[in-house]
């Protein structure tokens, strides 16, 4: 009787477990939704003048010449907003949030690929896909899903504590490149 009742107990655990497996995790499937979403729009509205490239070379000591392309996606807003206390609204602004940024660049050789998506709202990054090379040399992809500021969930190959932050920092100054070029075109 202890057996059956233990083997019952089992079943019903695994039946648990594999129920709870199949559901999505609603954090990273709302990410995803933005993704394709993102990439639906990027597609669409080519050449429509909310986005902005830039190409440049540079040297990388031992390593040779260097390409890298940086593909900003971002939406206009027109708005108001008060310059100071007691001053009239400026109804001239113009917010520039950016929601996508693609990376391409080559060190010697190899190639890397990366894309880091923001909320358009709050400018926060909640995706990065970075693509890097292996010890024996073979090229792989590492998803970065973030929540409320930090990494909430990484597939592919294991990423560091220090690699995380890297992902971070990398989308942080390539926004902050974004707003200071968008504000300063001439410089």
């Amino acid at each position: 009787m202890k057996s059956l009742r233990q083997i019952l107990l089992s079943v019903c655990m695994i039946m648990a477990l594999a129920a709870t497996a199949e559901q999505p995790d609603p954090v990273i499937a709302s990410i995803n939704d933005a993704y394709q979403q993102a990439n639906e729009s990027m597609k669409k509205n080519k050449g429509m003048g909310s986005e902005m490239v830039i190409d440049f070379g540079y040297t990388v000591r031992g390593k040779g010449k260097s390409n890298e392309k940086l593909h900003f996606y971002y939406t206009t807003v027109q708005g108001t907003y008060w310059l100071a206390e007691g001053d009239d609204r400026d109804p001239h602004f113009f917010y520039y949030p950016l929601y996508f940024v693609t990376r391409d660049y080559n060190v010697g050789k190899q190639k890397f690929h990366e894309e880091y998506l923001f909320d358009n709202s709050s400018q926060r990054l909640v995706f990065a896909l970075t693509q890097d090379y292996d010890e024996k040399g073979k090229r792989f992809d590492r998803r970065f899903y973030f929540h409320e500021g930090s990494v909430y969930h990484v597939e592919g190959p294991a990423a560091t504590e220090f690699e995380q932050e890297c992902v971070g920092y990398q989308a942080e100054e390539l926004r902050h490149a974004f707003d200071w070029i968008i504000r300063n075109p001439k410089e």
